[in-house]
């Protein structure tokens, strides 16, 4: 709750939707007691109308003037709770409460009012289910905790009450029992509304925080789906207190214990990479039931695939600015011992990081080998997942267990044919047949595509030779190749920034991109996070 508030127990004891006392919170609230609004206007509305019409058909225009008034009054007060709350700005919480409470209140007194001026008994039958039914709507819609709807349905049903015994002594009154017995009968009425309108308060307000409750993970709220793949999921999130954006990834499904294994181990490897062009991992755990998440930079931006789909092959000095820069993480990533394993252009992410443009994320590491382990190589590890066959080479298809760094030259030697020509080298109808380019097929020199420096295809062509003896020896070679190309230096900060101002499509928000990206579509998970010491526990076995 916000400093100074009025209500610091406001979750306990009033709106059950504002644990905190945030705009969006406060916004929603206001959107549904506009709601409550809106609903009793209609439905009050409909009435009005289908009684006046039916009074005029039978010439009665002048009948129950009162009550008619007293009517209208509250389809009114229902219509200016609607209108004025939707069009108004969010309010303070205190504001919101009393236009909620008395808006209400005021709305049943109407009601009241309407049943004391009509013709009985058939006033007070009105009376006692319109005040039912704005109370049990108010509970289903409004946001309360149950005290307060208990409350506020004692005092608009005392309104009913009181009506009830200054109702004149009717003879049908008489015959029926008398003023005792309508008071009896009144008392239990008013008491089931109160009683029903409390209970749906309660267990709808209990839905509410469970799912309140669902939406955090640890310190983390999850708001939208923004990618599905066969790994997982992925959702936009923030946290509760730093507020910084932030991409949670789950592991979903029927995943058996070697496959969360694989996923921890992908958590913990990768955070232990500090580059600047690596995705920063935050916050990691599992859940109760076995759901293992991390938490991640939120990037806005797009992958260099989207890039060449969007906007055709690059220059020859952007793609080595960009390759500089995933050399660089892939480089702290093999002096740890890591091997990524699945580099290619859907893993390599382009965004903006403060005031640099086309600043490169290297994603998921998920098909990260770790070259110091001591695991050994079983039936159940070995060809497990080797990677995506245009960007494979031929040692992680003949020998998936021996990878070393210069597999990762290897797909980065497809990342930049790719980026410069569109295309990938090798392309096939089934997996079998690019497989089988990779490990016997020599690919076409990137100038028979496109325009390229013979400087710069040297190195790519090396990049790609079937040997790994022949290929430069790790990512810091690699990069020092690219920077003695004559086309290194022609793309720096102010080619990226007029590009980056200049077109639209690359400031998309997107995250996630080896997933198949699910935008605006509102998801919300049931997850619930293990205590913290078990937590830590997890964290001290070896990856």
């Amino acid at each position: 709750m916000a400093p100074g508030s009025r209500f610091p127990k406001v979750q306990a004891a009033a709106l059950g939707s504002m644990p905190q006392d945030t705009a969006e919170e406060l916004r929603f609230v206001q959107d549904r007691v506009a709601l409550l609004g809106k609903v009793t206007f209609f439905i009050s509305g409909m009435f009005l109308l289908a009684v006046a019409l039916a009074d005029h058909l039978r010439g009665m225009e002048r009948v129950e003037v009162m009550g008619r008034i007293s009517h209208a009054l509250g389809t009114l007060i229902a219509l200016g709770t609607w209108l004025g709350l939707r069009r108004a700005r969010t309010l303070p919480e205190a504001t919101l409460l009393a236009v909620d409470l008395l808006g209400t209140f005021c709305i049943c007194a109407s009601f009241v009012g309407m049943g004391h001026w009509a013709v009985q008994p058939y006033g007070y039958y009105t009376a006692m289910l319109a005040v039912t039914h704005v109370s049990i709507t108010r509970a289903m819609v409004v946001p309360s905790a149950p005290r307060r709807t208990l409350l506020l349905g004692i005092a608009s049903f005392a309104g009913f009450l009181l009506m009830r015994a200054t109702l004149p002594a009717t003879a049908e009154m008489l015959r029926m029992g008398g003023r005792g017995r309508g008071l009896v009968e009144a008392l239990l009425w008013s008491t089931a509304g109160v009683v029903v309108s409390s209970v749906a308060s309660k267990v709808i307000y209990g839905l509410q925080k469970r799912a309140k409750a669902a939406l955090q993970l640890g310190q983390y709220t999850l708001e939208e789906k923004i990618g599905q793949g066969g790994m997982g999921e992925i959702y936009r999130a923030r946290h509760a207190m730093l507020r910084r954006p932030t991409a949670v990834k789950l592991l979903l499904g029927d995943s058996n214990e070697l496959q969360l294994r694989r996923f921890e181990k992908e958590v913990q490897l990768t955070a232990r990479l500090t580059h600047p062009n690596t995705i920063s991992i935050y916050d990691y755990g599992r859940t109760p039931d076995g759901v293992f998440y991390y938490a991640m930079e939120l990037l806005e931006g797009l992958t260099l695939e989207e890039l060449v789909q969007r906007h055709g092959p690059l220059p020859a000095g952007r793609a080595i600015f960009l390759l500089l820069q995933v050399c660089g993480a892939l480089h702290e990533a093999h002096q740890v011992g890591l091997i990524h394993r699945d580099v290619k252009p859907a893993n390599i992410f382009l965004c903006r990081r403060g005031e640099l443009a086309d600043f490169v994320k290297v994603l998921d590491f998920g098909l990260v080998r770790d070259v110091k382990s001591n695991e050994q190589a079983t039936q159940s590890n070995v060809n497990l997942v080797v990677g995506t066959p245009l960007y494979m080479s031929p040692e992680a298809i003949l020998e998936p267990d021996q990878v070393d760094a210069a597999t990762d030259v290897y797909g980065l030697g497809v990342v930049a044919y790719f980026l410069l020509t569109g295309t990938p080298p090798f392309r096939g109808k089934t997996v079998l047949e690019v497989c089988a380019h990779h490990l016997h097929s020599v690919p076409a020199p990137p100038s028979e595509r496109v325009t390229v420096p013979a400087d710069l295809e040297r190195v790519i062509m090396s990049c790609l030779e079937k040997s790994k003896e022949a290929r430069p020896a790790g990512a810091r070679a690699l990069a020092r190749a690219l920077e003695r190309c004559e086309a290194a230096g022609s793309w720096g900060s102010a080619e990226a920034e007029a590009w980056w101002a200049t077109t639209p499509s690359a400031r998309v928000a997107t995250d996630a991109p080896s997933f198949t990206l699910a935008t605006g579509e509102q998801t919300r998970r049931t997850l619930a996070i293990a205590d913290l010491e078990k937590r830590l526990e997890a964290a001290k076995r070896p990856a």
